[in-house]
C-alpha cells in the first residue's frame, strides 16, 4: 500500500492545448473513462488558447461527473499553441509532461501502458508515442504510406528510438520537466516572421535541443492515441500547401549553412527524383496509377517551394 506523501505525488501532467474545438475535446475526454489508472499520480490541463465556445462548460461537466481526474482549465490568451504549450509547462505540477492535441483521444490501455513503462524513472525523459490517424471521410486512394506523415502519423513499428531526422509530434509526445529547465520552453520568438508555420515546427526545434544536450528521443509504441482528420484536410490542396512550405524550409536551412550545404540540399532533391522514378513504376505497373501521379506531384511541390519559384 501507498503512503500518504507518495499517494499527492504527481507522476504525470497531461497538457492538453484547445481552441474552438468543443466537440473534440468531448471526445477525448470520453477516451479517458475507461483508462485503468491511479487517479492520485494523475492530473490533466486544459488549455484554452484564447476561445469562445462552450468548452469551458463540456469540462466542467466531465469533472462534476468524474471526480477521479484532476482537472485544471486554464486561460491563455496570447494565440499560438506555443503559449499554451508553456502555460502548461509552468503549472503543471508532474514529472512527466504528456503532450496531447485536442482532436486526438486516447486507446482504451494508454493511461495503464503509461504508468507500466515509467514505474520509476520519469527524469531525462524525451520522447513519444504512436499517432494512428483516423479520418473523418473514407480515405483516398492516393493518400499513401509516404503522404501519411503529412497527417501526423507517427508508426515506427517495435523501435525504440526516434531516428535522428525524426521526432515525436505534440499530437502524443513526452517530455520530463526538468528536461526543459535544461533546454528551455517552446520558442515564441524565433518563427514569428513566417507567414506560415507547418506542423511540427515548433516540436523540431524543441527535440533539436534536446538533441543537442544528448538526451537520446524514445518512441513508445504501446502509447498509442488516434488523431482525427477532418474532412476539409482530406484534399491535394492542403498536401500542396504543406509540401510547398517543406521544401522552403529545407532551403533555408541549408542555406544557412552556406554554400556547401546548399549544394548538398540540391544534390538530396536530385537524388529524390531518381528513387521516385524506380517507385513509380512500380505503382504504374500494379496499376496503382494515383499512387504514381501524387508521388510526383508531392515531390514537384516540394521542389517549388525548395526554389521558390512557385504560387500557392
Amino acid at each position: 500500500m501507498q503512503s500518504k506523501i507518495q499517494a499527492k505525488l504527481k507522476k504525470f501532467s497531461f497538457i492538453i492545448p484547445t481552441n474552438n474545438r468543443a466537440a473534440l475535446l468531448e471526445e477525448l475526454l470520453h477516451s479517458m473513462i475507461i483508462q485503468n489508472f491511479n487517479p492520485d499520480f494523475f492530473e490533466f490541463l486544459i488549455i484554452d488558447n484564447n476561445g469562445s465556445d462552450n468548452s469551458p462548460e463540456i469540462v466542467d461537466s466531465f469533472k462534476k461527473n468524474n471526480p477521479k481526474f484532476d482537472i485544471r482549465y486554464l486561460k491563455e490568451k496570447r494565440q499560438g499553441v506555443q503559449y499554451a504549450w508553456n502555460k502548461g509547462i509552468d503549472e503543471a505540477k508532474g514529472k512527466l509532461l504528456i503532450f496531447v492535441d485536442d482532436d486526438a483521444s486516447f486507446h482504451k490501455d494508454y493511461f495503464e501502458n503509461l504508468e507500466k513503462d515509467f514505474e520509476n524513472n520519469l527524469d531525462n525523459v524525451a520522447g513519444g508515442g504512436k499517432v494512428a490517424p483516423v479520418f473523418e471521410i473514407q480515405k483516398p486512394a492516393w493518400i499513401y504510406k509516404y503522404i501519411m506523415p503529412y497527417f501526423a502519423e507517427i508508426n515506427l513499428g517495435e523501435k525504440s528510438k526516434f531516428p535522428k531526422k525524426k521526432h515525436p509530434f505534440a499530437t502524443n509526445m513526452l517530455v520530463s520537466k526538468n528536461i526543459f529547465d535544461i533546454v528551455g520552453k517552446f520558442d515564441t520568438d524565433k518563427f514569428n516572421d513566417k507567414s506560415v508555420i507547418l506542423p511540427g515546427t515548433f516540436e523540431k526545434d524543441l527535440f533539436n535541443r534536446i538533441r543537442q544536450e544528448d538526451f537520446p528521443v524514445y518512441y513508445y509504441y504501446d502509447l498509442v492515441v488516434w488523431h482525427f482528420i477532418p474532412q476539409e484536410k482530406i484534399n491535394k490542396a492542403y498536401i500542396k500547401e504543406q509540401a510547398i512550405e517543406i521544401g522552403k524550409t529545407y532551403r533555408e536551412i541549408h542555406a544557412e549553412k552556406g554554400i556547401l550545404y546548399s549544394f548538398i540540399a540540391f544534390w538530396k532533391v536530385f537524388v529524390k527524383w531518381l528513387a521516385s522514378v524506380v517507385l513509380a513504376v512500380y505503382y504504374i505497373f500494379t496499376t496503382q496509377w494515383e499512387k504514381a501521379s501524387m508521388l510526383y506531384k508531392v515531390l514537384w511541390w516540394r521542389t517549388k517551394g525548395f526554389f521558390s519559384f512557385s504560387k500557392k
